[in-house]
C-alpha cells in the first residue's frame, strides 16, 4: 500500500501544466474555468499514477489496474480537452499531425487499436515486467483518450475538417465502445486468466482468485468507460435537444410577429 514517487510522472504532470498556462496566456479567450477542468484532469493522472492505487495494479490486483485504465484512457483525457478554449485548440491544431490524428475516423482506429492491442497477453505481460514500457502503455492510454474525445467536444471538435453532426457524434460514441466492449466480454466470460503475472502475485483477498480478479477487471472496464462516454453522450444530446428547442421558439416568435404585423 506504499505511495510510488516517479519522478517522470511528476516532471510529465509540471510539464503540462506549465504548457497549458502558457498557451492559456497567448490567447484572450481562456477563463477560469479552463484551468479547472485542466487541474481536475491533471488531479486524475496523479491519483491513477502516485498513489496506492498503482501500487495495488503493478503487484496484486488486475482489476484494480484495469481501473487505473480507465482513469487514464476516459476519465482525464475529457477534463484535460475541456480546459481548452477555442482559440487555444486553434494554437494546438497548428502542430503538424494534430488535425489528422484527431479527425472521427482517425480517432476511432487510433483508440480501438490501443485499447485492444495492449490488452493482448504478450503485451500486458510485458508492461507489467518492464517500466520503461509501462510508461509507454501508460502515454499511449492517454494520448488515445485525447484523440478519441477530440472529435466529440464543442471546443476540439470545431476545428476539425469533418463537422459531426449530434447525431453522428452519438453514433461515433456507441462505436468507440466496442473495442471495450469487447476485451471486457472477453475477460468476464474467460474461464482460465489470461495474464500470467497475476496468477503468481500475493492474493490481497484470498477469495479473489486470479480468474474472478479477471472478471471484475471485464466489469470495472465495461461499466466505467461506458459511464464516461455516457456523460458526453447526455451533454451531446441535451445541447442538441437544446438547440432544436430554441429554434422553434423562434420560429413561431417570428411567426407570432409576422401575425401581429
Amino acid at each position: 500500500m506504499t505511495w510510488p514517487v516517479d519522478v517522470s510522472v511528476y516532471a510529465g504532470l509540471v510539464i503540462l501544466y506549465l504548457g497549458h498556462a502558457w498557451l492559456a496566456g497567448t490567447v484572450s479567450d481562456a477563463k477560469r474555468k479552463h484551468s479547472l477542468y485542466f487541474g481536475l484532469g491533471l488531479i486524475t493522472l496523479w491519483l491513477a499514477l502516485e498513489t496506492p492505487l498503482d501500487t495495488i495494479s503493478d503487484y496484486y490486483l488486475d482489476s484494480v489496474h484495469m481501473f487505473q485504465h480507465v482513469l487514464l484512457g476516459f476519465v482525464a483525457p475529457p477534463l484535460m480537452l475541456l480546459g481548452l478554449s477555442s482559440q487555444m485548440v486553434g494554437q494546438i491544431v497548428r502542430v503538424p499531425g494534430v488535425r489528422a490524428l484527431t479527425e472521427p475516423v482517425p480517432a476511432q482506429v487510433i483508440a480501438g487499436l490501443v485499447m485492444v492491442g495492449w490488452h493482448l497477453p504478450p503485451l500486458y505481460d510485458a508492461t507489467l515486467n518492464s517500466e520503461p514500457l509501462h510508461i509507454v502503455e501508460h502515454v499511449s492510454f492517454i494520448s488515445a483518450g485525447v484523440v478519441m474525445y477530440w472529435p466529440i467536444l464543442q471546443a476540439t471538435s470545431a476545428h476539425a475538417h469533418w463537422q459531426m453532426s449530434p447525431g453522428a457524434k452519438l453514433l461515433y460514441m456507441l462505436l468507440a465502445t466496442l473495442p471495450q466492449d469487447g476485451v471486457a466480454l472477453a475477460f468476464i466470460f474467460s474461464r482460465v486468466p489470461f495474464y500470467d503475472y497475476y496468477t503468481h502475485v500475493p492474493r490481497l483477498i484470498p477469495s479473489l482468485t486470479p480468474l474472478i480478479d479477471q472478471t471484475v477487471a471485464g466489469a470495472v472496464l465495461m461499466t466505467l468507460g461506458k459511464a464516461t462516454l455516457a456523460v458526453a453522450a447526455i451533454a451531446v444530446f441535451v445541447r442538441w435537444f437544446g438547440a432544436d428547442h430554441r429554434a422553434d421558439r423562434l420560429a413561431e416568435a417570428r411567426l407570432e410577429s409576422r401575425g401581429v404585423r
